[in-house]
């Protein structure tokens, strides 16, 4: 062929082929047409001219310089990520996990593992990103820049977001181009940092962002809620959009110091109060005293959760002990477990403060109780998915040793159907919310039980012991 086709050509051709020849004729380039011509004339020029296109693209080589001009931006970023890769010991391991894990709750445990890989100070294996980020990718706290780089390479719908997932942290100069999740904690932590200047970031954008983005962005002030927000909060009561104004009157409500928070804690406070133990412990001297729980009289029926959610939303065990003259065990201990609104209430003020300390207390209070059958899965997983790192040691200890996890042992030790033989979590939860000083001891508690039982538990025990574990020197 004496002149190649150029890339014009090929484009022109492609597009015919693509759309059909009776929508888009085909015209001969000339660099063809002699070609063409000379062909038997009992051969259609069409295929003449796609057989020679074909075998130009066949053979036709690339060089360097095109070669690196065809390389996505993002797949540059993939491989620029500082962190290094994750140990192929936790690599088995974690693809073990993600191939025996629940899938009703693969999603929770293999972020929960991403997690742990991101907190030691590695990254996931580039090759196993496919078979793991439809799991993660929901949560950011999982994504490091070659997570977010494969996200923009392989989602393609999600062009938006691409700027923002090419970069190689979240700093107030780019944050508005990552994504709504990324955004919103990043808020979160700048408000810990410096609350106004953390303010002042959202009022810039906020205006321009559609109602759904604005909402959830709002609702990272409150951490670090004070006064001096309040001037902002109150001029959205203007909002076009309902469940921001909802957003920020919520907010008003909560900002310590005002006469309307002021009266609502000491509201609060008054639902605890110490009880002193009479009878005959009274005449002999040991009367002691405990606190004990008592809502409001409004707080009946129907109405009982949405107005003790009302009453003790964002509010902090710490402040209602202080208001109440108790301690924060003393409070704690006074919640009755099947107290779900304040449960929540002050969960969510543990879980927004990053109070790993109170979220185990709640969490350990719930466990201990005589309804505690009903609520170690539940409460394990939220733990996994809240704490910013493991379980405490003495955590760990009153855990293992709990009659709720030696109940759920014999459940597995007595198992004889398939369905029976399914950990409901129980056991894979403990694995991911334990220090690795720990994991040995469960791994052998877990020695007379079913493997069926324990494959995933152990799986997750073998990732921590792997991420923790220096690897060896190369001889």
């Amino acid at each position: 062929m004496g002149a190649p086709l150029s890339s014009q050509d090929i484009g022109r051709l492609r597009q015919a082929a693509l759309l059909g020849l009776a929508r888009a004729s085909l015209s001969v380039p000339a660099s063809l047409q002699p070609l063409v011509a000379a062909a038997s004339p009992a051969r259609e020029g069409v295929l003449t001219v796609l057989a020679f296109a074909g075998q130009q693209q066949r053979f036709q080589r690339l060089t360097l310089q095109q070669a690196a001009q065809e390389l996505p931006d993002a797949a540059r970023h993939l491989h620029a990520d500082a962190r290094p890769i994750m140990p192929e010991p936790a690599r088995r391991a974690l693809l073990r996990l993600a191939n025996g894990v629940e899938k009703s709750s693969a999603d929770a445990v293999l972020s929960a593992a991403a997690r742990r890989v991101v907190g030691a100070g590695f990254r996931l294996h580039p090759f196993d990103l496919p078979r793991l980020i439809g799991h993660i990718k929901a949560d950011a706290r999982c994504l490091g820049l070659a997570e977010r780089a494969y996200l923009s390479l392989a989602e393609h719908s999600t062009t938006a977001d691409a700027p923002g997932l090419l970069q190689a942290e979240i700093t107030p100069a780019n944050w508005t181009t990552f994504p709504k999740g990324h955004r919103a904690a990043f808020l979160r932590e700048q408000r810990r940092r410096q609350p106004a200047e953390a303010r002042k970031l959202l009022e810039d954008v906020f205006k321009s962002e559609p109602a759904a983005v604005r909402g959830d962005l709002l609702a990272a002030l409150e951490v670090g809620l004070s006064s001096d927000d309040l001037t902002w909060l109150e001029s959205l009561g203007a909002d076009r959009a309902e469940s921001v104004r909802t957003i920020a009157a919520g907010l008003i409500a909560s900002v310590p110091g005002t006469p309307a928070f002021t009266t609502r804690l000491a509201e609060a406070a008054r639902c605890f109060a110490r009880s002193s133990v009479g009878g005959i412990l009274s005449r002999i001297g040991l009367a002691g005293s405990a606190a004990v729980f008592k809502p409001p009289s409004a707080a009946t029926g129907a109405d009982r959760f949405a107005v003790l959610t009302k009453l003790f939303d964002g509010l902090s065990v710490a402040e209602v002990a202080t208001a109440a003259g108790l301690t924060r065990n003393d409070v704690i201990a006074a919640l009755p477990s099947d107290e779900e609104a304040v449960h929540a209430a002050f969960a969510n003020r543990a879980v927004r403060d990053g109070d790993n300390a109170t979220m185990m207390d709640l969490a350990s209070a719930r466990l201990a109780s005589v309804e505690a059958r009903f609520w170690p899965v539940h409460t394990m997983a939220w733990l996994a998915d809240n704490l910013t790192e493991p379980v405490s040691v003495e955590f760990a200890k009153t855990w293992l040793n709990s009659a709720s996890l030696q109940s759920a042992q014999q459940r597995f030790e007595q198992a004889d159907t398939p369905a029976s033989l399914k950990d409901d979590g129980t056991l894979v939860w403990t694995a991911a919310l334990l220090p690795a000083a720990m994991l040995p001891t469960f791994i052998s508690m877990l020695a007379p039980l079913p493997p069926a039982a324990t494959r995933a538990a152990r799986d997750f025990a073998d990732l921590v012991l792997a991420l923790e574990t220096p690897p060896t020197q190369p001889r």
